[in-house]
């Protein structure tokens, strides 16, 4: 019998050590944690192996935990204050990576599934990167706050963008028959049962939050709204994690001053949820798939860094935007770590339900293993692009 107790103490000091050496190298622990479970997975020390029920409640757990977080972030006073321009450029860059992967993986696979699945996990950003990179030189400025806005917001619309596709990517997969009704209409309600489920669960806390005071129960009652949205979302058949950004962006619109300290408590105990999230990715993460993926990994870090380049100078070039912020933040909006590990896990066990078991094993690995290019990239561009932009050291 395994030690579960054990394994998961060894699993999350390891992973907190490793994660220091490669934040130390400059590189984020993220990449140190994915290590991690390689490490103790099943290609090298065999420590660590999940049954897929295992790995798919510790994974929606850690979806739902990092939505209602990202949720807490998206303010409708901050759309307002960032205005049309900044929008227009969160939308360009998202479904310029988008389309720009899908056509990328397609002319290379000729697998319109595969192609709709790397094309959906394309648009998210990691916003540590670029925070890091902002807080280290003390950036302050005009392209230093659409960043910001950029990276939070461009999070949500990925989930959006990922809860289609894999629903169509599914009836590819599993019928490849094609109608209004499965091409539309099961998404749809996906999609929008998340969204209304997360919305009357986050009106129901968001009353709850502004009575409580203490920390420990704020926590509490957190844990208590993520693990009960989350499960309904999954007894109900709709999108957990959509469900859970709802439910964060509904408690802290409802009440925004009340409300916001709840997410600072929430986020002071997510580095060991962060952790074994990763790690379980590092498991998922097979090493012999690494020398048979390189051209597909390639052409998705090309496609990637195309679309969110040109998407984001088109979008901003359109609206207006000034031209310090549309020459330079496609640069600073290239990395990308957690919601899309987390996205091509959902990704793989929707895949294994429906027999497609290889493909999801192959986009998790691809993933995992780009996310470490984009981890050495993005924040080395983000400040080329903040450099460029006069924007380092400015006191004003």
């Amino acid at each position: 019998m395994l030690n579960y107790l054990l394994l998961a103490g060894l699993a999350i000091g390891l992973g907190l050590l490793i994660g220091k050496g490669t934040h130390l190298m400059k590189i984020t622990g993220v990449v140190g944690y994915i290590l991690t479970g390689v490490l103790l997975g099943p290609d090298l020390l065999g420590v660590l192996e999940f049954s897929p029920t295992e790995m798919e409640t510790a994974t929606n757990f850690a979806l739902g935990f990092v939505a209602f977080i990202i949720g807490g972030q998206l303010t409708l006073s901050l759309l307002r204050q960032e205005g049309k321009p900044v929008m227009a450029i969160i939308l360009g860059e998202s479904f310029g990576a988008f389309l720009v992967v899908l056509a990328g993986v397609y002319l290379l696979t000729r697998r319109l599934d595969e192609a709709l699945l790397f094309a959906a996990l394309a648009p998210a950003s990691a916003p540590a990167g670029a925070v890091a990179v902002i807080h280290e030189y003390r950036a302050r400025g005009k392209l230093t706050d659409a960043i910001l806005t950029v990276v939070g917001f461009d999070d949500g619309l990925a989930i959006f963008i990922y809860a289609f596709a894999i629903a169509i990517a599914s009836l590819v997969i599993s019928s490849g028959a094609f109608s209004v009704s499965n091409v539309l209409v099961t998404p749809l309600v996906e999609i929008f049962g998340g969204i209304i489920l997360g919305v009357i669960a986050g009106i129901l806390f968001a009353f709850l939050f502004r009575r409580l005071h203490d920390r420990e129960e704020v926590i509490a009652a957190s844990l208590t709204a993520i693990l009960v949205t989350a499960g309904a979302a999954v007894t109900l058949e709709v999108s957990l994690i959509l469900a859970c950004l709802a439910l964060g962006m509904t408690v802290i619109n409802l009440f925004p001053k009340d409300n916001k300290p709840v997410f600072g408590h929430v986020q002071s105990v997510s580095l060991p949820v962060y952790i074994v999230f990763f790690v379980i990715a590092g498991v998922k993460l097979h090493l012999d798939l690494l020398t048979t993926i390189g051209a597909v990994g390639v052409v998705y870090v090309a496609c990637r860094i195309a679309g969110k380049m040109v998407g984001s100078y088109l979008s901003g070039y359109a609206a207006d935007a000034e031209q310090k912020i549309r020459d330079n933040i496609g640069f600073a909006i290239l990395s990308q770590a957690g919601v899309a590990i987390g996205l091509s896990l959902l990704a793989a066990h929707r895949l294994a339900a429906i027999g497609e078991e290889e493909l999801g094993t192959i986009i998790v690995t691809t993933i995992a293993a780009t996310t470490v290019v984009f981890e050495v990239i993005g924040p080395l561009a983000a400040r080329f692009a903040l450099h460029r932009a006069g924007e380092i050291g400015r006191q004003d």
